[in-house]
């Protein structure tokens, strides 16, 4: 009697629901279930997941190791948590487990985003998650970037309930699996009023996250992602990798592109590739304290919390990406969880870089996997494309800039 009741009262409440909610979400199913069979059934965009994740569970569960945590990673061993769910989901076949995995990440995601329908004034952060999703092509479902975007969007949701130690600690758990998330911490910590406080949360979460790994029998391998990902060439799709690419497309001799056996992906070759890779990042850090230190004028000038934290959390995720040595498709994400942050926010002039952010994401889908090959080869195309993206990534970071100047420019009495 009482189990009747109880789910009367869930069938009761589920169609209490608004129509447009069921409506988002069976679009967001869609769409997802169209990228899986776009994905299996042409190139091989699925092909870290097939190859790359399920070898290192096989090899984990074989050996007795973790990696990340007893044995060197690319990764932090965090990420270890949605690479193991995977094969715990469907034993049978990975992929399945990962899709099932992916798929019903996004779609708790948005349902949460819209407040299980009591919020539906999100719908257009909603609908804009979608459309980049689908838009970028499957990688976005096939990489482990589907759980840090989960993160951040988390992230900005707490921030806007105005939570802003719980947002700060998804941005966290986030960085411990993807670094592009701790644009989010220099955020936090420029725009918060109580630093020490801040200061004094993010260290203990980060203990706490070192002392479950020490825990599970961790050394200095917790780390190793660290000197792994620094030491890296310049992968072929990043926005310094250009610079080769145009001598192999006007045949300019000694430009080439390999493939990195230790790093699992294509870099560039060619005259002063390892001296402008230990550039990189240093380049990074500059662009990223530029950014902190108008964030922190802004600041000083009383701009409102939610529309520097957007601002300045996009240019700085902007800095990672433009100024990185690496470039692969799936750091389209990246860009599509900080516009997301602004989208959610309610953040002013937004519009710009929403319409800039779809189109880079197309252009993903249409670089990789469809013309992936043209841009091995150094042929127009490929070339092209990789161009047209990272221009737009550009310019986005340029419209971040030109916004915290400006908003670092206005006087208290304009602001009020």
């Amino acid at each position: 009697m009482r189990r009747n009741l109880l789910l009367n009262s869930i069938a009761l409440h589920l169609r209490a629901l608004p129509h447009r909610f069921w409506f988002i979400l069976a679009m967001a199913l869609i769409a997802q279930l169209t990228l899986i069979s776009l994905g299996t059934a042409s190139g091989d965009p699925f092909g870290d997941v097939r190859y790359t994740y399920s070898a290192w569970v096989v090899a984990s569960m074989q050996n007795g190791y973790i990696l990340g945590i007893d044995q060197p990673w690319v990764y932090p061993y965090i990420a270890n948590i949605p690479v193991f769910l995977s094969t715990w989901i469907w034993p049978v076949d990975y992929m399945t487990g990962w899709f099932i995995l992916c798929v019903n990440v996004n779609m708790v995601l948005i349902a949460y985003l819209l407040g299980w329908g009591k919020q539906m004034q999100h719908s257009k952060a909603a609908w804009f998650f979608i459309a980049a999703i689908f838009l970028s092509g499957p990688v976005s479902i096939g990489r482990l970037e589907v759980f840090s975007l989960a993160l951040t969007v988390l992230a900005a949701i707490s921030y806007l309930k105005q939570r802003e130690s719980t947002s700060m600690q998804f941005f966290s758990l986030a960085t411990w699996i993807k670094v592009s998330p701790v644009a989010g911490i220099f955020t936090g910590f420029i725009v918060s009023d109580k630093k020490i406080r801040f200061v004094l949360h993010m260290a203990i979460g980060t203990v706490i996250l070192v002392l479950i790994g020490l825990l599970l029998g961790g050394n200095m391998n917790m780390f190793s992602f660290i000197g792994l990902q620094s030491g890296r060439g310049i992968q072929v799709e990043s926005t310094v990798a250009i610079i080769w690419l145009v001598q192999m497309l006007f045949g300019i001799g000694g430009a080439d592109v390999y493939y990195d056996n230790v790093i699992l992906t294509f870099q560039v070759s060619g005259f002063g590739v390892t001296e402008v890779a230990n550039l990189m990042t240093l380049i990074q850090f500059g662009a990223l304290a530029i950014t902190m230190y108008l964030g922190y004028r802004a600041k000083r000038n009383g701009v409102d919390a939610n529309t520097l934290f957007s601002w300045m959390f996009l240019t700085a995720t902007m800095d990672l990406l433009v100024f990185n040595k690496v470039g692969s498709p799936q750091y389209q994400l990246w860009v599509i969880g900080a516009v997301m942050f602004g989208l959610v926010l309610g953040t002013q002039k937004w519009k710009l870089v929403t319409w800039i952010t779809l189109i880079t994401s197309a252009v993903s889908w249409l670089l990789f996997p469809i013309f992936y090959g043209s841009l091995l080869n150094g042929a127009a195309l490929g070339v092209t494309l990789t161009i047209l993206k990272n221009l737009g990534f550009v310019a986005i970071l340029v419209i971040g800039n030109i916004q915290l100047t400006k908003l670092g420019a206005r006087t208290k009495r304009e602001v009020a």
